[in-house]
């Protein structure tokens, strides 16, 4: 079937109510596929994880690198799901108002991996921590791929079903944004100023992704944050993600260091250096 044959209008398209636009729409779909995205998770989870064979509680590390492979495994149970109930590609189903664009992901990749270089380096010189060479290879070069595709999976769960699915619902994408932080905050089991953090992290997210009218900005975004987190527990500079919590210094630093690559981009957009119209 053409894309084109599935909008009901071709103008008036935003990235929240995106779904309602499709004469395949239906308000309980997203909830089925939901269903098959779990199903579909859950039966590859448990084959790689039986495969891995490795205990979680066996380093701070290794309870990510599970995590990761877990939380990855939504890709294609979303994909499946959103394929066959809406019938679009894949490309549709993360840029839905324009075409992916690969040039947004990695100006925003190498603009956050600048930020986030500059003030891991500032931490580790001010606070005098001391970076652990014992990291192997392999698990070293998972800490720089696997945050990759989960910032990207947690962002299509999010930002991108979730976040349409509640545009689709109540039709004011503020809401849409609101809620989907909400759940995104509730998947971290983190204390209070670090549950906050999450929240923040998903609310921003989700502005930017609907200002952008695509994933490109919040995937890159949450890339780097994570494989900055891979690093700094596999390197010993950090203990755990959110297990401690945060104080309220710590919060709005890591609101800022967010916040940061975001104006940033905001300021490129100005000046038409981003290609968030094309």
């Amino acid at each position: 079937m053409e894309i084109s044959k599935l909008f009901k209008k071709s103008e008036g398209k935003e990235f929240t109510t995106f779904p309602t636009n499709l004469e395949t729409y239906a308000w309980y779909k997203p909830i089925l596929i939901l269903i098959i995205a779990a199903i579909v998770s859950l039966a590859i989870s448990f084959v790689a994880l039986s495969i891995l064979r490795v205990d979680p509680r066996s380093s701070n590390i290794m309870g990510l690198i599970i995590t990761a492979i877990t939380v990855i495994a939504m890709i294609p149970g979303i994909y499946i799901g959103t394929k066959l109930l809406y019938k679009i590609p894949f490309s549709t189903q993360v840029a839905p108002v324009r075409k992916w664009n690969w040039g947004i992901y990695v100006k925003v990749f190498v603009i956050a991996l600048i930020v986030y270089a500059i003030i891991m380096f500032i931490n580790i010189s001010a606070s005098g921590a001391k970076i652990s060479n014992n990291l192997p290879i392999l698990l070293f070069l998972l800490c720089l791929i696997l945050p990759i595709f989960q910032g990207f999976a947690e962002e299509y769960l999010c930002r991108g079903l979730l976040m349409q699915t509640f545009g689709s619902w109540f039709k004011i994408p503020i809401i849409a944004i609101i809620l989907q932080a909400a759940i995104f905050a509730v998947m971290h089991p983190y204390h209070f100023f670090s549950l906050l953090s999450v929240l923040c992290t998903g609310i921003v997210y989700g502005l930017i992704t609907w200002y952008a009218q695509g994933l490109e900005v919040s995937s890159a975004m949450h890339a780097v944050n994570n494989i900055f987190s891979f690093l700094a527990i596999g390197l010993g500079i950090q203990q755990g993600v959110g297990g401690a919590g945060l104080d309220p210094i710590a919060f709005i630093m890591n609101l800022v260091i967010m916040l940061i690559p975001i104006i940033i981009v905001l300021v490129l957009d100005k000046f038409n250096l981003m290609g968030f119209e094309s």
